[in-house]
C-alpha cells in the first residue's frame, strides 16, 4: 500500500505540470510541480486536475454514471449476450478480471483525487495572500476530499442496516500528503470526518458567487485575468453541492431528522436565490428542440463538465449514427424500451405514459432498431444561442433533495412526505398522488420515482444498497439484496505492507 500511495502522489505532481485547463478555456503553461502551488493559476490547475480525475471514463465520465453502476442497477439488459465484456459484472461476479480492473481503477481514481486535494489544502495557507478567491479554492478542495471519501465508503464500505454496522471497518480517511500506510477506520469515523470536511467547506464557501450568478454564471470580465474558479460554479464543488452532500451524508449516518434539516435548507435557499430550480415542464414540452433542457441541467447542484461525454455515450448507446460495439455497448432495444414503458414509467397506479422523462428522453433511432437516450446526447444547436445544456455528468440534482426530504418524513408526517414527492412528479407531467397513503406505499412510490428519474446517472444501485432493497428488473423479477452484491472488493494491493487484514 505504501508504494502505491507514493506512486499516486508522484504521478499527481508530474501530471500537474502538463495539464491544461479542465474546461479547455485558457490553457495553462507548463510549470514545475515545485513552483506550481505558489501562484493563482497553479491552484486553478491543481483543482482542474481533481475534476479531470473524477470525470475520466473509469470514474464519472462513464463507469460511475451511465456505465457499470447503471448496469448493476439492472437498467441495461445484456442477459443474452454472454460475450459482452460486462456480462459477469451484470451477474455480480466480482472475481472476474474485468470487474477487478474496474474496481481497482475506481479505488485508485478516488485516492488520486484525494491526494490532489491534500496537496492543495496543505499548501494554501502560506500562499493565501497571493491567491485570488483562496477561500473558494480551499472550500472546493475540502468539499471534494469529503465527497471522494464518502463515495469510497458508499461503494467499498459495508451495508449499513443498523447502528452496529457503522462500527465495521471500511476505508482509510487520508488527510495528509504522505506515503504512510493507514489503518482502515469504521464507517462511523469515516462519516464523522466527511462531516468535518463538508462543514469546513460550507463555511469557506458561504459567499459563493453561485448564489447571485447562478450555476452557469461567470464573474470574469477579462480573458487576460481569467479565473476558472468563478466560472460555471454548478459544474464545480459549490455551496449548494456541499449542502446537498450533507443531507446525503446524514442519510448514510441513519439520521433522518438531520437529513431533513439539510434538505429543507437546500430547498428553501434555492427557492430564494433561483440559482438552481426544478425544471419547468413547459421547457421540455417546447416545440423547439434546441430550447429543451433534456439533461435537466437547471436542477444540478453539483456536476462534472466532461468534454468527451457525447463521443462516449454515442458509442455506448448507438446514437447519432454510431454503430457501437456489441461487446461494450448497452443498446436500448425496442424490447427494453417496452420494459421501460410498461414496467417503469407507465407502471400503475403511480406511473403514466404522459411522464415527460419517458416521452422526451427516449427517441427511436432512424432504422427502428434502437432507442437513443437524449439526456445523454448532445443538445441540438440553436443559431445565435448557446446550447440548452452542456456535457455535464450530474453528481447531485435537486430532485434527490426532494426525495431525501420525502423519505425523512415517511412515518412521521406522511402528507408532508407526499408533498415533496408530488413536487417532483408535477414537473415531470404526472398527476399528484392523492389520498392518505401508508408509510409502506410512500416508500414504494418514492423508490419507483427514483428509478424513473436517475436512469443514466449511476444513482440507483447505491440507493438500493443504502436501503438494502431488492434490485428491480421488471414486475415479478427482482434480485434479492445480498451484502456480496453491494460491497465492492477493496484491491488486494491495499493489504500489502499495511496494518489491514483482508
Amino acid at each position: 500500500m505504501k508504494s502505491k500511495i507514493y506512486y499516486i502522489i508522484l504521478s499527481i505532481l508530474l501530471s500537474l505540470t502538463s495539464c491544461n485547463s479542465w474546461l479547455d478555456v485558457t490553457p495553462q503553461g507548463q510549470m514545475e510541480a515545485t513552483d506550481m502551488l505558489s501562484s493563482e493559476k497553479g491552484y486553478n490547475s491543481a483543482l482542474g486536475g481533481v475534476y479531470y480525475t473524477l470525470s475520466s471514463s473509469s470514474m464519472y465520465g462513464k463507469e460511475l454514471s451511465y456505465g457499470m453502476m447503471d448496469l448493476l442497477a439492472q437498467y441495461w439488459d445484456i442477459s443474452n449476450n454472454t460475450s459482452h465484456s460486462y456480462y459477469k459484472l451484470s451477474q455480480y461476479d466480482y472475481k472476474d478480471a474485468n470487474a477487478i480492473s474496474k474496481f481497482n481503477a475506481i479505488w485508485k481514481g478516488f485516492y488520486s483525487a484525494i491526494s490532489q486535494c491534500n496537496l492543495i489544502i496543505s499548501s494554501i495557507e502560506k500562499n493565501r495572500s497571493s491567491i485570488k478567491y483562496s477561500e473558494l479554492i480551499e472550500g472546493e478542495a475540502y468539499g471534494l476530499r469529503a465527497f471522494a471519501h464518502m463515495e469510497l465508503f458508499r461503494m467499498f464500505g459495508p451495508v449499513i442496516k443498523s447502528e452496529a454496522d457503522l462500527d465495521k471497518p471500511a476505508i482509510a480517511y487520508r488527510t495528509e500528503l504522505n506515503t504512510e500506510a493507514q489503518k482502515f477506520e469504521s464507517g462511523r469515523e469515516i462519516l464523522a470526518k466527511v462531516n468535518t470536511d463538508l462543514t469546513k467547506a460550507l463555511e469557506l464557501m458561504k459567499d459563493d458567487p453561485i448564489k447571485t450568478i447562478g450555476r452557469k454564471g461567470d464573474l470574469n470580465t477579462s480573458r487576460l485575468d481569467y479565473n476558472e474558479v468563478v466560472n460555471r460554479r454548478g459544474s464545480r464543488m459549490n455551496y449548494y453541492g456541499v449542502l446537498g452532500l450533507l443531507a446525503r451524508l446524514e442519510q448514510l449516518r441513519l439520521n433522518q431528522d438531520q437529513a431533513y434539516i439539510y434538505a429543507k435548507r437546500v430547498i428553501d435557499e434555492v427557492e430564494e436565490t433561483k440559482a438552481i430550480t426544478l425544471i419547468d415542464k413547459t421547457n421540455i414540452e417546447s416545440t423547439v428542440d434546441s430550447w429543451k433542457d433534456l439533461n435537466y441541467s437547471c436542477e444540478m447542484l453539483f456536476s462534472l463538465y466532461t468534454n468527451n461525454l457525447y463521443e462516449m455515450t454515442n458509442a455506448v448507446f448507438y446514437m447519432d449514427g454510431e454503430s457501437g460495439d456489441s461487446r461494450t455497448s448497452f443498446g436500448i432495444t425496442t424490447n427494453l424500451y417496452t420494459t421501460f414503458l410498461n414496467e417503469i414509467y407507465g407502471r400503475t397506479p403511480d406511473g403514466a405514459g404522459t411522464d415527460n422523462r419517458l416521452r422526451y428522453w427516449f427517441k427511436l433511432r432512424e432504422g427502428g432498431e434502437y432507442y437513443e437516450i437524449l439526456k445523454l446526447k448532445k443538445a441540438p444547436e440553436a443559431q445565435g444561442l448557446s446550447a440548452a445544456y452542456d456535457p455535464e455528468v450530474p453528481i447531485m440534482r435537486l430532485p434527490e433533495i426532494y426525495y431525501i426530504a420525502c423519505e425523512a418524513q415517511i412515518g412521521k408526517d406522511n402528507d408532508l412526505a407526499l408533498s415533496y414527492l408530488n413536487a417532483v412528479r408535477e414537473t415531470r407531467n404526472l398527476v399528484k398522488l392523492e389520498g392518505s397513503l401508508s408509510a409502506e406505499e410512500l416508500r414504494e412510490y418514492l423508490m419507483r420515482d427514483e428509478r424513473k428519474e436517475f436512469i443514466g446517472e449511476g444513482c440507483m444501485f447505491l440507493f438500493y444498497k443504502r436501503l438494502f432493497a431488492s434490485i428491480y428488473v421488471k414486475q415479478g423479477v427482482v434480485i434479492a439484496p445480498l451484502d456480496a452484491n453491494f460491497v465492492f472488493p477493496i484491491p488486494d494491493a491495499e493489504y500489502e505492507y499495511s496494518p489491514n487484514e483482508k
